[in-house]
């Protein structure tokens, strides 16, 4: 029966999923600002506030990044 749970309780979580392994981030999902607490920001800007727009570079002057994003939960 535990077994089941857990089985069905994955499949629920995984339907709520935004993007999947391979995708590109929206436009809409890059330009939310993000606040950088601690050091400083790659692209050398100074504000405290940076966005995955800000290392497109299509749209930041031709200096592209490349980025792994790791979402983990230990609940």
């Amino acid at each position: 029966m535990l077994k089941r749970l857990l089985v069905f309780i994955s499949f629920i979580s995984l339907s709520f999923a935004i993007y999947n392994v391979g995708q590109t981030v929206s436009i809409n999902h890059q330009q939310q600002n993000l606040t950088v607490c601690n050091g400083v920001e790659p692209n050398g800007e100074t504000d405290g506030n940076t966005s995955l727009y800000d290392y497109n570079g299509d749209f930041n002057g031709g200096a592209y990044y490349v980025f792994h994003i790791d979402m983990a939960a230990s609940w």
